[in-house]
């Protein structure tokens, strides 16, 4: 089959139009999914008593599901779950007048989450208890070890990880089209469908993401080297 450059080239600057939105989609899912993420790991790593098996289950049923399922449950089943509660309670809210995005980063994030989550809890491991030991030693309390040793360390570990995870997050916000949000993917499908075009919309779009990724990876590659100085408990001393 014979592609169409002259349509590739012509789609390729609409396309570019919506980079906006999938970063928006992107940034904002990050986001909320980082400081739950931390919060479910440290839940997990310190097998906080109550929480640690709710948190380790709802890891794996997210786990095993696709994230098409929890894209339906949250823009199709939650609404009306919503709708009926706030009938019951006696409000007229109307949950399907929320923006299309607002579903978007809902259930975006359900799964960001729990790669967050895993990648902390992975960098928590990597921290040794010696660590913690000689903060202690210094003065520091619970909350100051955390933050000025602990989290630097486990964050730097954990980094390249993340990384992955913000790079898979980018190419899942094309699942947002399935919420009516219009992103790169979905501008694309649209122009492909005008003109029946689909495999040159397809081929455009490739070249968007490409181009997004290794713009993340160029970002991050002088991040994660700064981070190396937390490796090993190389700490600059907090208390100084």
């Amino acid at each position: 089959m014979k592609i169409d450059w002259g349509f590739v080239r012509e789609a390729f600057p609409e396309v570019i139009k919506y980079i906006p939105v999938t970063l928006q989609l992107t940034l904002i899912t990050f986001l909320i999914s980082f400081p739950l993420g931390v919060i479910l790991a440290l839940i997990n790593h310190h097998n906080v008593k109550g929480l640690a098996k709710i948190v380790r289950v709802y890891i794996s049923l997210i786990r095993g599901t696709p994230v098409l399922l929890q894209i339906y449950v949250v823009y199709n089943i939650l609404p009306m779950i919503l709708t009926d509660f706030l009938k019951s309670i006696g409000s007229d809210f109307k949950v399907y007048s929320l923006s299309a995005k607002i579903f978007a980063y809902l259930a975006l994030s359900i799964s960001t989450t729990v790669t967050i989550s895993e990648a902390v809890r992975s960098g928590l491991v990597t921290v040794n208890k010696g660590q913690r030991e000689a903060a202690k030693a210094v003065g520091l309390n619970n909350i100051e070890t955390f933050f000025h040793v602990v989290f630097p360390q486990a964050f730097a570990a954990a980094f390249p990880v993340i990384v992955n995870g913000f790079v898979d997050l980018i190419k899942v916000t094309s699942l947002a089209f399935l919420m009516t949000v219009v992103e790169i993917t979905g501008k694309a499908q649209l122009l492909g469908g005008m003109e029946l075009r689909y495999l040159e919309a397809y081929v455009t779009v490739a070249f968007v993401y490409i181009i997004l990724i290794v713009a993340v990876e160029l970002i991050a590659k002088p991040v994660e080297k700064r981070l190396n100085v937390y490796r090993g408990g190389k700490v600059r001393n907090a208390a100084g």
